[in-house]
Parts: C-alpha cells; structure tokens; sequence
C-alpha cells in the first residue's frame, strides 16, 4: 500500500486535487470527514466532538482537561490503520508529523496565491465581501498554526515536514492539471515505494496509536512506543500502584490484537533512554 497526504491551507483547491490524484492513480480519497466518521463508529463517540478537535478556539485549548488529546488519538489511530490497509490518499492535516519517517507515506504540501483563495471565499461564502474573506482566510490560517502547534509542537506550514511543495497560483484548470501530474510522477518515484523498512515503520505507528487509543481515558499523558509487537509505555501514573495493578494493566493490553509483549516505565528519562536505543 502507497499513501500520499496531501495538506492545504483553507479555500486553496484541496479537495479537487486529491479527488484529481486519486482517479488518476486509482487511489482511495478520504478527508477529515471520513475520519472523523470513522472515529465515531469506532470508538462510539459523537462526531461534533471530534470535528470541535480540529479547531483552535479559545475555549478549547484554555481547557485544562485532556479531552483534546483523548480526541485527536482516536482520529490518529483510525488514520493510521486505513493508511495500512490500501492504497490511499489522504487530504488533511492529521498525524503529519507521526508519520514522518514512513518514506512511501508521501508528504505533500500545496498553495496557492492570495488573490485565487480570496475569490474562493467570496464564491463559496456569498455573503463575503473582499475584507470579510481576507478576515476569515487569516483566522483560519491562525487557526491550524495554532492547532498544530499545541497539538504536535511544529508549524503546519513548514515545508521541511513535506517531500514535495507545490504552488498551484491562481488554481486554475490548467495550474490544478499540472499540479495533479506533478504529484502524480513524484508519488512514482521509486523512492516513495513501500519497503520493508518503512512498511514496518507504520506498522508499529499503527500499533502504537491502536493502544494509545485504547487507554487514554485512563492515562492521559502516556506515551506509547511499539516495534514489531512489542509495546513500550510511559505511564508517570503507575508510580504509585502496586506491582499486582500494572499486572492487570499489561494484560489488557495484550489483549489487543498484535501485541505480543509489552514493557511500562513510570520514568520518563528510563523510557527516553530506551527510545533513543529501540
């Protein structure tokens, strides 16, 4: 399986791209939609809450509750496990950075200029005159820094997470057709094939997000690691449990379909250590 994910700001011609790229490679084409409804059936969670998670509003990242990272785990793990499932591709801006070094996961960034995203506001928005859709455009814009940041710690913006940056101008059907076949003939590369290496990479992405997913209710600020079965966690919490209750812990976990060991530290430099060395 082949993944390309595609990452746009607003009312810069997404969705045509990705819809363009996946009919010409016969690829599946899923948004933040399809995920977000994924999620839901998943996890039995209401979707309202999950698509509030893509959002940077002040009363959302001012919580100090952990729902926002409870939330984005479960759209990360459903995500994850489509991507191993079939050729795909995805346009949002999800997991960007979780999958930076699965190389046949492509990365592509793409923009267009100004003028074209302004007329794009006032075509779609009708009732937008040119300041209202200057105004919502740089909201919006702030908006995904802003999320990108709390949520991954990095710029959505910056071209060093992406493998390819492409400027479609003025959108056009001519700009929109030539970008389309610029990430197409990029996309086919060798290089952006699915290896062993890299394969096994998402894998235990996969595994990792699944278990996350699965206990983050519980212990919200763990950190999950996983290579080929086996899951490493940081979980501070269980400092102060008895030896009899992680027991239990870990034998939930290896419930789980593809765990085959599982390792838990309540010390953080202890499970860097083992991180760096994995």
């Amino acid at each position: 399986m082949s993944v390309i994910t595609l990452t746009t700001d607003a009312y810069s011609g997404g969705n045509i791209l990705a819809e363009g790229i996946a009919e010409k490679m016969g690829y599946r084409c899923i948004g933040d939609d399809v995920v977000i409804a994924a999620a839901a059936e998943t996890y039995a969670i209401d979707k309202g809450k999950l698509e509030q998670s893509l959002k940077a509003s002040a009363s959302f990242f001012n919580s100090r509750s952990s729902r926002k990272y409870r939330l984005i785990s479960l759209l990360e793990a459903v995500l994850v496990e489509q991507m191993c499932q079939e050729d795909l591709i995805y346009h949002g801006f999800i997991a960007v950075s979780r999958i930076q070094e699965v190389s046949h996961a492509i990365k592509v960034r793409v923009i267009a200029n100004a003028e074209s995203r302004l007329n794009e506001v006032i075509q779609k928005e009708r009732s937008s005159g040119m300041v209202e859709a200057k105004d919502r455009i740089f909201k919006l814009d702030k908006e995904r820094q802003r999320w990108s940041r709390a949520i991954y710690g990095i710029d959505i913006s910056d071209s060093a997470l992406y493998d390819l940056v492409v400027n479609i101008g003025s959108m056009g059907n001519e700009d929109v057709k030539d970008a389309i076949e610029t990430i197409v003939i990029t996309a086919r590369q060798k290089k952006f094939e699915p290896m062993t290496y890299s394969v096994n990479c998402l894998t235990n992405i996969t595994l990792s997000c699944k278990v996350k997913a699965a206990f983050i209710d519980s212990y919200p600020k763990m950190e999950v690691r996983s290579d080929k079965g086996t899951i490493y966690m940081l979980v501070p919490a269980l400092r102060r449990k008895n030896q009899k209750n992680i027991l239990a812990f870990k034998n939930k976990i290896m419930e789980l379909e593809g765990v085959e060991h599982v390792e838990i530290y309540v010390r953080k430099e202890i499970f860097d250590d083992m991180v760096r060395g994995n």
